[in-house]
């Protein structure tokens, strides 16, 4: 779940006006619904994502790129992921999350999440960038990605981005399919 503010085919927002071309859009092969909005904070996508999952009852997977803590003025973001996390578990339902930045990890309890659903960007080479696995915004940036005027990630960093996480993605829909297909010979 990503905007893509300042992406080619999003200029100006509106209902409909996400882009097509940001990483998980490109990841979603067919029926790609954003419930993402400039400017969430974690509290406003996780309520969102649960309003879609309740009128789109088969959804078959979940992505979301938690944003920055500093968002968050009243719930804060570790007591939001972790429920968010419990309610996709909950109905079943496959996800895979990242986050923008890993300041994240400065208020969220990563000891307390199934990391095993999370991707993180690999840590930079240069001593100078980040030693530690990052989110998608450190990443292009410290790879030097075009940005916009308002310094969001542009096309090649979405594109780049979808082809380094899609083995992971690959991997949770053949794990949920798997579990499904096993629970289905069971019933």
């Amino acid at each position: 779940m990503v905007w893509g503010s300042e992406l080619a085919d999003s200029p100006n927002g509106g209902p409909n006006g996400y882009s097509r071309n940001t990483w998980p859009a490109l990841l979603a092969t067919n029926g790609y619904i954003c419930a993402a909005y400039p400017g969430y904070s974690n509290y406003e996508i996780a309520k969102d994502l649960k309003l879609v999952i309740k009128d789109h009852i088969d959804i078959p997977f979940v992505i979301v790129c938690w944003t920055w803590p500093t968002r968050d003025k009243t719930y804060t973001s570790d007591r939001v992921i972790r429920e968010f996390e419990h309610h996709c578990k909950y109905h079943g339902i496959p996800y895979l999350f990242t986050c923008v930045d890993n300041c994240l990890f400065d208020v969220v309890d990563y000891t307390k999440l199934d990391m095993a659903n999370w991707f993180m960007f690999p840590s930079a080479e240069e001593d100078y960038n980040t030693q530690t696995p990052r989110g998608f915004y450190q990443w292009a940036v410290e790879n030097k990605y075009s940005v916009g005027p308002e310094f969001h990630p542009l096309e090649d960093a979405h594109r780049d981005a979808a082809e380094l996480i899609r083995s992971k993605f690959d991997e949770l829909v053949e794990k949920f399919n798997q579990q499904n297909q096993a629970r289905n010979s069971l019933s």
